[in-house]
């Protein structure tokens, strides 16, 4: 290959990013983004307190060395656990404890599960205020949603690239979250942000299309925050990035996607201001369906019941990740299924909660769950472009037939939750874990982040008593 790969004289997109992020201060973020900035963090953390309670969590803690010392003798706290793991042991469980349920919000893909996650435990380690720890909760989602911007709309098929395109975005949101705590200088900040892009994992697709396991929560969340960390840590001794990891002819983008919108990551507009969040307790590329079903079982009581099919269309590239060909045999691949979705949605109402993938054995024993799934057929549409986008059909044994379709999915910019339902979301999500008294104290904290003077009051609340 002849000459370099990049203009030597150009500025690189990884560093005008840092530039951002390293520059961000809360006095100057717009107010309404400051206020989704602490939903964000209250959503996600009730997804971590959810999650803790699992069979996987217990798993976890004690595969990283969870005990009365911790891993590596840590001090770092585990969300609604008593145990205690080194920093990035921490980060990784907590990533993973919040998306098990795949509950954590969809701006900018999944940007906050890997952002929160390190965001605690660096502000923990560092003795932060609570607006220092949400100027890096915005400052990581923020820098997560503009890498994830550059290839979202173009991205690769996953029987193209295999790669599903949220791990290295958010371990570069997460590394701009733990270069703020540590106040890296603006030279040791840039060089975080491609430390942690060269450090990312494959984030294979293979993990939500194909056999199911319990590895996956990682992806998201855990892993990418503990890069983060890690790349916080290496820049701070010296430790250089390649600059143009991103748009490089062998960068990032260009693997991922066919024609990267570089400008993206320059921004300017505010992924906060319109935040993506999850009602449904499942992989976001089936809740348009979701809600479109539930939009006729509502408005149409009985019809379902009398149905001789029901068709559902999607956006073509969602296939390989929600199309089964079999009915779910663990609980991952429950919230991957949108025929089981659909189906418990269609017998049951909505919204689908974590029990309905913890036990999905149960429920697809129930005949009116197992009647609707039998009835139910996938096909693609190249006129649906968009993982909110759906298209039901319902035809009946009389050769009549009733169609939904549905663009705009609660939680979506379009539909969003209200922070009413945000709360109620985190208190349904919290309380059966830290009971309703102490689920509440930590709701008031986490929204009045941005006073805290003390992260003391927070993190006594996220170890339970």
């Amino acid at each position: 290959m002849d000459g370099p790969l990049a203009p030597a004289s150009a500025t690189s997109a990884i560093r005008r990013l840092g530039a951002f992020t390293h520059g961000l201060r809360l006095d100057t973020v717009p107010a309404e983004v400051r206020r989704q900035g602490a939903l964000s963090l209250l959503d996600t953390i009730g997804c971590m307190v959810a999650g803790s309670a699992t069979s996987d969590a217990r798993l976890l803690l004690a595969a990283e060395g969870g005990g009365a010392a911790g891993a590596a003798g840590g001090r770092s706290t585990v969300v609604g656990r008593r145990e205690r793991l080194s920093q990035r042991a921490a980060a990784r469980c907590n990533g993973y404890l919040g998306d098990i349920f795949e509950l954590n919000d969809l701006t900018g893909g999944h940007a906050s599960i890997a952002t929160v996650a390190a965001a605690l435990t660096a502000a923990e380690d560092a003795n932060a205020s609570g607006a220092a720890l949400l100027e890096a909760v915005v400052a990581g989602i923020e820098a997560t949603t503009r890498v994830y911007n550059a290839v979202y709309p173009t991205f690769k098929g996953y029987d193209q690239c295999g790669m599903a395109p949220l791990g290295l975005p958010n371990a570069v949101g997460a590394a701009a979250a733990a270069a703020r705590l540590r106040r890296l200088n603006a030279e040791e900040h840039a060089e975080a942000l491609a430390i942690a892009a060269a450090l990312a994992g494959w984030c294979p697709a293979e993990t939500t299309a194909g056999q199911a396991s319990t590895v996956k929560p990682f992806l998201f969340g855990g892993w990418p925050a503990s890069t983060g960390l890690l790349a916080a840590q290496y820049a701070a001794a010296g430790v250089s990035g390649p600059p143009y990891i991103l748009e490089s002819p062998v960068g990032w983008l260009r693997t991922v996607a066919t024609d990267p919108d570089v400008a993206a990551i320059s921004g300017p507009s505010w992924a906060l201001a319109q935040p993506r969040r999850k009602l449904h307790a499942c992989c976001g590329y089936t809740h348009a369906a979701i809600d479109a079903v539930l939009s006729i079982r509502e408005g149409r009581p009985g019809l379902l019941d009398q149905a001789w099919s029901i068709q559902v269309s999607l956006p073509p590239y969602t296939m390989h990740t929600v199309v089964k060909p079999t009915p779910p045999t663990a609980p991952n691949q429950a919230r991957f299924h949108v025929q089981y979705c659909v189906a418990v949605a269609a017998a049951c109402g909505g919204p689908i909660v974590p029990a309905h993938s913890e036990e999905f054995g149960r429920y697809l024993a129930q005949p009116q769950v197992s009647a609707a799934y039998a009835k139910i057929s996938v096909l693609p549409d190249d006129a649906l472009t968009h993982y909110h986008q759906a298209r039901l059909r319902v035809e009946l044994a009389d050769g009549s037939a009733v169609e939904e379709a549905n663009g705009a999915p609660r939680g979506t910019p379009q539909n969003p939750l209200s922070d009413d339902d945000v709360r109620a979301k985190f208190m349904r999500l919290a309380a059966p874990v830290l009971g309703d008294g102490a689920a509440g104290r930590l709701r008031a904290v986490v929204e009045s982040i941005a006073d805290a003077p003390s992260l003391e009051p927070l993190f006594a609340l996220l170890r339970p008593a």
